[in-house]
């Protein structure tokens, strides 16, 4: 398979659902690696054909980034765009009224000021978003919930009482959707937390949110839409954080690239590591007899001076050539 194929479907897989990667990391097919969806594999890159379950196999769950799309600007609304920011998360605003919907409100949302019927009239490219129906009528709510429902999303949440949830499933249901979708619609929204004000009851939406997101042991990798785009259409050498211990500034799964015309993208986590990894690329780059490799950083006392850190810790990383 080629470099643009495996990523293009790396891309197309994570707007469906989680996807597995397998990295040999040690031995003749270091650098080589394969996607596996719910168990099944799904596309591979690089020598190996197989051994996917062997020990020298890095295993990591790939994400897309998280995107909250939130329906009404109104009071909850904009107490829930505060906790977006300080959570990190982009986000979208959707309400038909400017007054409710505009830059001087949602500093650093994305804004859809439009009726909400509209906003589902063509693609917005929300890959697998957070959904969060918050609109000032059930008219709207159920329109909204109703789209949304149709849409691949990662969570789906509709403000309201019991009795107004009960009304508006009992409308979809009247339209054909099944139990189980609408067993996956967190309503009445929020955990239990008693909330009673605008900023209480964000907090218990977002708190929820975050659970559904943060649910399971296994450390997720987000992968940035826009690297994964550049890395299908343009060789490169990638540099990817395989392996960290202590307090170094990367984590596992943090990528960068770097291509031909000497540009980069990504990080894995700034600093003089990162120039020393890309300086390694440009000697990979430069030499196609360097095979896909891995190096070490010791950023541990004692050494980290040497290399102008003071951070402490270890990482590992994987030079693949693409």
């Amino acid at each position: 398979m080629s470099h643009q194929h495996y990523y293009q479907t790396l891309g197309q897989l994570l707007q469906v659902s989680d996807v597995e990667r397998r990295t040999v990391v040690c031995g003749a097919h270091t650098g080589s690696e394969a996607l596996f969806q719910n168990g099944t594999l799904v596309a591979s890159l690089g020598s190996a054909t197989d051994g996917w379950d062997s020990d020298e196999v890095l295993r990591e769950q790939l994400s897309s980034p998280l995107e909250v799309v939130i329906f009404g600007g109104g009071h909850v609304g904009l107490e829930l765009a505060h906790l977006c920011v300080r959570l990190g998360l982009r986000h979208t605003i959707v309400d038909d009224r400017s007054e409710f919907c505009n830059r001087e409100r949602f500093g650093e949302a994305t804004l859809l000021c439009l009726p909400f019927d509209e906003v589902f009239a063509q693609d917005r490219g929300w890959n697998r978003p957070i959904f969060i129906i918050v609109t000032r009528g059930h008219d709207h709510d159920r329109l909204c919930l109703e789209h949304c429902l149709a849409m691949n999303h990662r969570y789906l949440g509709m403000i309201g009482s019991r009795t107004k949830v009960a009304q508006t499933f009992a409308h979809l249901t009247d339209r054909g959707f099944s139990p189980s979708q609408l067993d996956t619609v967190h309503a009445p929204i929020g955990l239990k937390i008693g909330a009673v004000t605008a900023s209480e009851i964000a907090l218990s939406i977002m708190a929820e949110v975050v659970s559904s997101y943060r649910s399971g042991a296994q450390q997720v990798v987000r992968l940035d839409s826009a690297l994964l785009a550049l890395q299908a259409h343009n060789r490169h050498i990638a540099v990817r954080v395989i392996g960290k211990s202590g307090s170094a500034p990367a984590e596992v799964g943090f990528t960068l690239a770097l291509f031909e015309d000497g540009s980069t993208a990504g990080t894995i986590g700034g600093g003089v590591v990162e120039a020393l990894a890309i300086e390694e690329a440009k000697w990979m780059a430069s030499d196609g007899s360097i095979v896909d490799h891995t190096t070490h950083f010791d950023l541990s006392a004692g050494e980290a001076a040497s290399i102008g850190m003071v951070c402490g810790g270890k990482i590992e990383v994987l030079f693949q050539r693409r």
